[in-house]
């Protein structure tokens, strides 16, 4: 039977080099296929918490799987493997200002060696999907904050990756716009990715409902719709 557990910490820790514990004896699991927030005050630990699910950080102690890999073990080829099958949506959108919306989009399948032949009908596909074909060969700074955004989802989510991670996706947009791109995240849900998405716009939690995972001071301070 199919392992569902495709996140899981037991007592992971971060602590800088300065000495500041930025996440403290976290226990989570997270399974295959569900939508979750990280919710909390700034400096609570949630973009901490995203950059060690991607590899970006790695836990000074304790124990932290993602996609069956050992987060603390795993050599610098599995984290780079890792980050093929991981999709991540920054706040800043971090989109190649001097490359077209096409060339933006089809960096993660390049980097995978694929062909110039192959990925003209692949970008389309998901500029498709975020309703932004007719920018394809448009640069990003022709672009407003939100269409900025919903290339980014583009990117993101252009190799098919299982997990999708979001960092504040909502945070520089108008309520309008930052529910056409939550209705684009619990889209990519629905089609089977897991998806987690840092927030401090609580109003969506109910238009756009999952699990919600508070934390506090580097802590899992509430686990709340776990069942769903």
């Amino acid at each position: 039977m199919e392992n569902k557990v495709f996140i899981e910490l037991q007592q992971a820790m971060l602590r800088y080099r300065t000495g500041k514990v930025a996440l403290s004896g976290v226990n989570l699991t997270i399974e295959k296929g569900q939508f979750v927030y990280l919710i909390g005050e700034s400096g609570a630990g949630k973009s901490t918490l995203l950059r060690m699910i991607y590899g970006g950080i790695r836990p000074t102690s304790g124990q932290m799987l993602v996609q069956g890999v050992d987060m603390r073990q795993a050599k610098e080829k599995q984290i780079r493997l890792l980050r093929q099958r991981t999709g991540v949506v920054f706040q800043d959108h971090k989109l190649l200002f001097s490359r077209t919306v096409f060339e933006n989009v089809a960096l993660p399948l390049r980097v995978q060696g694929w062909k110039s032949d192959r990925l003209v009908a692949r970008v389309g596909k998901v500029l498709d999907f975020v309703e932004l074909k007719d920018r394809l060969w448009a640069y990003p700074e022709a672009l407003s904050g939100g269409e900025q955004q919903r290339i980014a989802i583009a990117r993101a989510m252009i190799a098919t990756p299982p997990v999708i991670l979001a960092d504040e996706p909502t945070g520089n947009l108008d309520n309008e716009t930052a529910f056409r791109v939550l209705n684009l995240l619990l889209a990519l849900n629905k089609m089977g990715a897991t998806v987690i998405t840092a927030t401090h716009d609580l109003q969506f939690l109910d238009s756009h409902p999952g699990r919600v995972l508070r934390l506090h001071e580097g802590s899992l301070a509430e686990d709340s719709h776990a069942d769903k």
